[in-house]
């Protein structure tokens, strides 16, 4: 059975395999011919959240270990391949471990861009600024300069911290970096602004750097 999932689709373990034991008893996202396609979540042991080809972990995507480590960067065919950050426990303490990773394996260091960008859909325009120390991120939601009013099935998501609104501003604070933001809302076109005449608009980002940030997305 199909159930809804986001902007996605939902199907159970039985119709749509996960190929990678340690995450495979419970799935639910994108599916093609049987196996794990496109977004999705994977359980078991260990936890995965992000993107899928072929049954396996692909893309972007950030894995939890049993123990509590994590990766969150770039996949290929289950393993870690390409750019991300490892973040494991020593002496109690978090350590980073940041670089280019080849077939699951660390090759060598690299400093992380602030902030990386992974979907920008229906948002003409974005900034993204750091106004300080701290940890919080603050979102505004803006339609041609202006306060964007007209704004329905918002969901502002970031796989940690305490979420609260404060007046046009929405904000998560406590936040530990890096962080994962995913943000979907329907709001007006700029141009007609019909019920009719509506877009959908989706923002993926995540902010490696710690600090107080502020993103404005523009319709």
């Amino acid at each position: 059975m199909l159930l809804k999932w986001g902007l996605f689709i939902s199907y159970s373990q039985d119709s749509c395999k996960v190929l990678k034991p340690e995450i495979s008893e419970k799935y639910n996202g994108g599916c093609k011919k049987g196996l794990a396609q496109g977004k999705g979540i994977a359980e078991g042991i260990d936890k995965y959240e992000g993107n899928f080809r072929k049954g396996l972990p692909d893309g972007n995507g950030k894995y939890i270990w049993a123990n509590g480590d994590v990766y969150n960067g770039e996949w290929k065919s289950g393993m870690r391949n390409g750019e991300g950050g490892y973040t494991f426990k020593v002496n109690g303490k978090d350590s980073i471990r940041y670089g280019i990773w080849e077939n699951d394996t660390f090759i060598k260091i690299a400093i992380p861009n602030p902030y990386k960008i992974y979907s920008s859909r229906n948002v003409d325009r974005y900034t993204i600024t750091k106004t300080g120390d701290g940890n919080k991120i603050t979102l505004e939601l803006k339609m041609l300069g202006k306060d964007n009013l007209n704004v329905s099935n918002f969901d502002f998501f970031a796989d940690n911290g305490n979420y609260r609104e404060v007046g046009k501003y929405y904000t998560y604070e406590n936040v530990k970096f890096p962080v994962v933001l995913k943000i979907n809302y329907v709001t007006n076109g700029k141009i007609d602004f019909s019920p009719q005449n509506t877009i959908a608009a989706v923002f993926e980002v995540t902010i490696n750097e710690p600090g107080d940030w502020e993103i404005t997305l523009n319709n």
